[in-house]
């Protein structure tokens, strides 16, 4: 049976499974020592910065803040929860804006859908990037493929010759940019992932040695997921007062007799 496990810190989705037990997000399992960090794992929301792209802290602030649970409905079909976060310009010095968020999420038997929606409900325009971090569990990096990506255009932030060994066990770093449909084997499952809303697609993984100097990451989970992240970061979204702005991802599962 398909469920959804949430947290209101950050509206985090932090476990979810298709109808088939299928579960398709990692959740490191030391969350629970490291309180006053962001949640590593799950679906992590990145707002109003993607990392380091400007002078927020990294991510952005809004997913260490405490949502509000306005919705959480299940029946035969699928499962459902809704989350709301109103920011004043007072409330952060380093971003004087008023926004008002609604997080929703929904399971069902063969996908899963998360969707963003942001107001500008303020007297000033403002700009922003972001996206959502899903922690995709495979069972080995060795194992995963992703297709699709190949026909955009693309930036490593750490460019080399090995920059980007999606099979092996080095740090991958890398934007795509555009819109794609992704084919994603995690090791023992096709999963097709579709967004709309975002301008580019980001790959992470620490590595090896990147995963020792991750303090809520055991040393060896490196190897247990992959981040697939529909993003805004090519181009910020310029978002005057009173209008809103829209982006969903959704994860289905491919049927292999019909692939």
């Amino acid at each position: 049976m398909f469920h959804l496990l949430h947290d209101s810190k950050g509206a985090q989705v932090l476990h979810t499974a298709l109808g088939s037990g299928l579960e398709l997000l990692y959740l490191s399992p030391l969350v629970a020592s490291f309180p006053d960090q962001p949640i590593r794992g799950g679906i992590p929301l990145m707002f109003p910065q993607f990392g380091d792209s400007g002078p927020l802290r990294k991510h952005g602030f809004v997913r260490d803040l405490q949502w509000t649970l306005v919705d959480e409905r299940e029946d035969a079909v699928s499962k459902n929860i809704s989350y709301f976060l109103d920011i004043k310009a007072t409330d952060f010095p380093e971003w004087p804006f008023d926004a008002s968020l609604q997080l929703n999420a929904s399971v069902g038997s063969a996908s899963f859908t998360i969707e963003l929606s942001i107001l500008n409900s303020g007297n000033e325009n403002f700009s922003f990037t972001g996206g959502f971090h899903p922690y995709f569990a495979i069972s080995s990096r060795k194992d995963i493929q992703v297709n699709g990506l190949e026909v955009l255009s693309f930036r490593d932030s750490f460019p080399g010759e090995n920059a980007y060994v999606l099979n092996g066990d080095g740090l991958v770093e890398r934007q795509y940019m555009g819109d794609a449909e992704i084919q994603f084997y995690n090791g023992s499952h096709w999963l097709k992932l579709t967004s709309s809303g975002f301008d580019s697609w980001m790959v992470w993984n620490p590595g090896s040695a990147g995963a020792t100097k991750i303090s809520d990451l055991p040393d060896a989970d490196w190897d247990k997921f992959i981040c697939i992240e529909p993003i805004v970061l090519a181009k910020p979204i310029f978002l005057e007062q009173g209008k809103t702005f829209n982006a969903r991802l959704t994860v289905s599962a491919i049927d292999p007799l019909k692939s």
